[in-house]
C-alpha cells in the first residue's frame, strides 16, 4: 500500500462569504444566443477551457475542467504548469502570470480566481466564463486587483 503525500503551499484564500460578490461580472458581460464565440472578442488573456478554446488571446489559462467536469487535455499542449487549490491563489501561480505575456499555463487545482492577478497588468484585456450565461471582458485595472487582493486570507493549504 502506497502512502499518499501531500504539497503545502502558501496561497491567498478567499472566504467562503466574498464567493458571491466576486462571482458577479467584473467587465462586460457578453451573451451569445447560439452560447457561441462572441465575434470580435479578442484578448490579452483568457481564464477557462472553454473560453480558451473559443476565443483568441497571447495567454491561456485551463485547468482541463469545466463546471468540475473533466475535459480532454495534455501537459504536452502547456507552456507551464502551476498548482493552484480551488478558491485560492498560490503565490507561485502570482509569479507565473506576471512574468507571463503568451503560452498556454496549465492549473493543476482550480484556475477560477486567477483572472485577479491578471489584473495587476495595467490595460490588459482579460477574457473569462461567466457560467451558464455568457463570457466576461475586462480591462485590467490596478484599483480592482488590489480591491480583490484585499478581501484574500494568507494561508497555507496541503494539495494531494
Amino acid at each position: 500500500m502506497s502512502k499518499s503525500s501531500s504539497i503545502a503551499i502558501p496561497v491567498l484564500q478567499l472566504p467562503v462569504e466574498y464567493r458571491r460578490e466576486l462571482s458577479i461580472p467584473q467587465g462586460t458581460l457578453h451573451i451569445s444566443k447560439n452560447r457561441g464565440v462572441i465575434q470580435g472578442l479578442r484578448g490579452d488573456a483568457t481564464v477557462g477551457d472553454i473560453v480558451s478554446e473559443r476565443h483568441f488571446s497571447s495567454l491561456k489559462i485551463v485547468d482541463y475542467k469545466t463546471k468540475r467536469l473533466r475535459l480532454l487535455g495534455s501537459v504536452e499542449q502547456c507552456s507551464q504548469v502551476v498548482l493552484n487549490p480551488p478558491g485560492s491563489i498560490s503565490i507561485n501561480s502570482i509569479t507565473i502570470l506576471q512574468a507571463r505575456t503568451e503560452g498556454v499555463i496549465c492549473v493543476i487545482g482550480e484556475e477560477d480566481l486567477l483572472v485577479i492577478p491578471l489584473l495587476k497588468k495595467v490595460g490588459n484585456v482579460i477574457i473569462y466564463g461567466q457560467p451558464d450565461t455568457g463570457v466576461v471582458e475586462v480591462v485590467a485595472l490596478e484599483e480592482a486587483a488590489l480591491k480583490a487582493f484585499k478581501i484574500l486570507i494568507p494561508a497555507i493549504v496541503n494539495m494531494v
